[in-house]
């Protein structure tokens, strides 16, 4: 990656990364809060399980979708404009979703859910590459893990976020909260789910302004040679490059059995779900620290390995220690994604926006793998884990061996 670099004073540096790991957060709180009022989503649309599947077959469907365009969009009006555009694209998805659920009407929410998303993803395409080739390229990946910790960060406040919220508008004491059933309470505080959402849409639309005047230079690598060493005539398309290839596949790996165990968390053990996401909160901000010292290859083989130990651990004890397992996996989720990014896009020069976009466009993982989990776990747990076990594996290959390629003999001396 020695050629992606942006010659910006360390302040101004420090500066955007501080936008951008706000812009992070917010935007990790906005993705957790519709899964975290599915129940109450579910009362409101009287769901049965095949329509509430939909919400996050359409939430993945978007980075399917529009992760390819999004790329196209920054080749066109440049990284600023186009992360101010994907920002004020999920703050019409929150607006959306607040007169949706105000109205009572699933397939609106099912649209405003779209357009959130599509949001998402035009910033997931343009801020991850963006922060990637901000600065020193060796520490790519300590960046990335830094900002995406912040990401991690507002998943964990989501939570705390929507009861603050519904138990302001409920107007119930804390003691009679407690007393009443948790059935009661969810039918209670259905009614009022879509303040968050209005109230999340206007700090966004506060943030626009200020991302409107942060200056964020555009960086060009579009005259830049990838550094893969050309064996071929078939270079000409970002898919041609292994790194890019096989990382989009373990991108949609690392996804699909993040959610999936989430998915199980929030099953058999829903009060353990905020300390899945608070170990992948915490990881990363460790993460940040020890990627400066220690190989980013070595360490996704590491995370993904220990993944994988703690999933048979599960299988092979029975309940409650059982789920903790599971959730200890969220401390080595933490550095894989923004590792497994940097390694999709490194050396690929005027490629990068491209990779970046396919990279995006694979966490449609996030759909596929968790639904395939959920039908085999009709038979059993210990067999539908048997495909996240698959997924972490294929990870740790990548990241050890897979993510590598051969340098351009000219540049081998100064690498």
């Amino acid at each position: 990656m020695a050629d992606f670099q942006i010659n910006i004073a360390n302040r101004d540096i420090r500066k955007r990364v501080f936008i951008f790991a706000v812009l992070f957060f917010m935007w990790g709180l906005l993705t957790v809060l519709n899964f975290e009022l599915i129940g109450h989503l579910r009362i409101i649309f009287n769901l049965s399980y095949a329509p509430s599947t939909l919400i996050n077959i359409t939430f993945f469907a978007a980075y399917l979708i529009i992760s390819l365009r999004a790329g196209g969009l920054i080749k066109k009006v440049g990284y600023k404009n186009a992360i101010i555009m994907g920002w004020l694209l999920a703050c019409l998805g929150c607006f959306i979703f607040y007169y949706a659920v105000y109205i009572r009407n699933y397939k609106y929410f099912l649209g405003a859910l779209f357009v959130l998303a599509a949001g998402i993803t035009i910033l997931q395409v343009g801020a991850n590459l963006y922060v990637v080739l901000l600065g020193n390229n060796k520490n790519a990946g300590s960046r990335l893990t830094l900002v995406q910790a912040f990401n991690s960060l507002g998943t964990f406040v989501a939570p705390l976020f929507a009861s603050s919220v519904l138990n302001y508008h409920t107007h119930l004491p804390a003691e009679v909260r407690k007393s009443l059933d948790p059935k009661d309470l969810l039918f209670m505080d259905a009614a009022y789910v879509h303040y968050p959402y209005l109230y999340l849409g206007i700090l966004m639309l506060l943030f626009a302004v200020v991302l409107f005047f942060t200056n964020i230079p555009n960086i060009d690598t579009s005259n830049i040679e990838p550094l893969n060493k050309i064996t071929s005539l078939r270079k000409r398309h970002a898919m041609h490059f292994s790194q890019l290839r096989l990382g989009a596949f373990a991108i949609f790996a690392y996804v699909g059995a993040e959610v999936a165990l989430a998915n199980y968390i929030e099953t058999f053990a829903r009060d353990l779900t905020q300390y899945y996401w608070g170990a992948a909160m915490i990881g990363r901000f460790i993460g940040a620290i020890l990627l400066l010292r220690f190989s980013i290859r070595n360490s996704v083989a590491f995370c993904a390995s220990m993944s994988v130990l703690l999933i048979l651990l599960s299988i092979f004890t029975v309940g409650k220690i059982s789920v903790w397992f599971v959730v200890c996996v969220g401390l080595f989720n933490s550095i894989l994604f923004p590792s497994l990014f940097t390694l999709g896009v490194n050396g690929l020069g005027k490629f990068s926006i491209d990779g970046s976009a396919i990279l995006i466009m694979f966490i449609v993982g996030g759909a596929v793998v968790p639904f395939n989990v959920l039908n085999y776990s009709y038979v059993s747990y210990q067999i539908a884990f048997i495909i996240p076990i698959i997924c972490y594996v294929y990870i740790g290959l990548y990241g050890y061996r897979f993510s590598r390629f051969e340098i351009r003999d000219e540049l081998k001396d100064k690498l």
